[in-house]
């Protein structure tokens, strides 16, 4: 019987206890071996920590990843009765906002983890905007250290009802909420004795409930992503491409766009072997009559559904360093492999990522770390698809100076060269 696979991001604000919460389901749900944390626990005395804690648990295993050794918390999956989850591995609060819309992390669902104690913060705002943002649906909350609230039910209620009014705000519905304590395991994968006012499911209980696994789009039309072209036998050219979307077969006659250039698709290869088809997830090399110098980038599709050559769209950006945006600046995204130059047309609004409202219509300017909604208009065609739609097709980033500067995803086509 083949386990279902779940990506789980866990969010919220710093010091609410998302390390605690991580280690504490690793420890729980035993995987990570007893020698390992005989080990940790003898580091810990040796340098003066008498009481273990479980976020060690959590900077042990970063520390033996930077170390190049075997542990890695991204691939340490751990196990429930339905489901193996994997953590989404997101350390500090910019790199999570990078990780998240750049792409270099998929989620399939979120925790969001908040204190009992503190209780909202900006953070969590903000995270549960982007999830928002980013189409995440599936999301379960932690209501964390309850034990430093004596576990009282006024405590969590509280904490529950302020949640209640943001997430149906951002179009969240029947979301679990459980009361825990991380720290001390309450109602994480064991039902607390601590909380008898609590009729619910335990944490990991919830989430074999509420989280389901992703779907592949098999049904949607076929896109893929050129990720490079190499020398094949003769004078042939085998061209790698990751499927995003649909089902690829040979013998069909497909199409690379923006430059249009089209041939009929003979073998798909993966190490040597000839395959039947390719689905998404899938990095294959193609072999097509008729078809020479594709670039990276391309986006490939069978020729009687093509993408859009977008001339303008509608997007949300986040900026991240010191950049700012000004309509008329002429700006590089990258999606996928391809780096094409685009031009602002037009800022629409400014977003204030704490409160999620607009903080202004029509600024002059988006300064760093702000959010914004823009219209961008390409300088030259460019392959790009809504977010709702094509999620690795409708997000990008912008570069700059130093690296990556902002990032968004796209709401809207606002307009293309050639109606496919």
């Amino acid at each position: 019987m083949n386990i279902s696979r779940i990506n789980l991001v866990v969010i919220g604000h710093k010091d609410h206890g998302k390390s605690t919460l991580i280690g504490r389901l690793l420890y729980d749900s035993k995987a990570i071996q007893e020698k390992k944390l005989e080990d940790i626990k003898t580091e810990l005395k040796q340098t003066g920590k008498r009481k273990f804690k479980f976020a060690f648990l959590l900077d042990s295993l970063e520390e033996e990843r930077k170390g190049g050794l075997t542990i890695d918390i991204m691939q340490t999956p751990f196990k429930s009765q339905k489901y193996f989850y994997t953590i989404i591995d997101c350390p500090g609060h910019k790199e999570f906002i990078k990780k998240m819309l750049t792409g270099a992390s998929q989620a399939d669902a979120a925790v969001l983890v908040v204190s009992a104690k503190e209780g909202i913060q900006d953070q969590t705002r903000q995270h549960t905007f982007l999830i928002k943002t980013l189409g995440i649906r599936q999301l379960v909350v932690a209501i964390n250290k309850m034990d430093m609230v004596n576990y009282k039910e006024s405590s969590y209620q509280e904490t529950r009802h302020q949640l209640k009014l943001i997430l149906q705000s951002l179009g969240y519905r029947d979301i679990s909420m459980i009361p825990i304590s991380a720290m001390k395991g309450d109602n994480v994968y064991k039902k607390s004795k601590k909380m008898e006012w609590y009729k619910g499911h335990t944490l990991i209980e919830a989430l074999d409930e509420k989280i389901a696994p992703p779907l592949l789009p098999l049904n949607k039309p076929l896109r893929g992503v050129v990720q490079d072209v190499y020398p094949y036998e003769g004078n042939r050219q085998v061209i790698a491409c990751k499927i995003e979307s649909g089902v690829l077969k040979p013998k069909k006659n497909v199409v690379f766009n923006p430059s249009g250039k089209t041939g009929r698709l003979e073998k798909i290869l993966s190490f040597g072997t000839i395959m039947e088809k390719a689905e998404p997830g899938e990095s294959v090399g193609l072999l097509i009559n008729d078809v020479d110098d594709v670039e990276r980038g391309e986006v490939l599709s069978y020729t009687d559904n093509q993408p859009m050559k977008v001339k303008s769209f509608i997007a949300e950006v986040i900026l991240f360093s010191s950049i700012q945006m000004r309509e008329g600046d002429n700006i590089t995204i990258r999606y996928g492999t391809a780096e094409k130059k685009c031009r602002v047309r037009k800022i629409i609004s400014e977003i204030d990522p704490v409160n999620l409202t607009v903080r202004a219509e029509s600024p002059k300017v988006l300064k760093d770390e702000t959010v914004g909604e823009v219209e961008l208009l390409a300088l030259e065609p460019v392959c790009l698809e809504k977010y709702s739609d094509f999620p690795e097709l409708g997000r990008f980033v912008i570069e700059g100076k130093k690296g990556t500067a902002a990032a968004g995803i796209v709401l809207e086509i606002a307009e293309s060269f050639v109606e496919a």
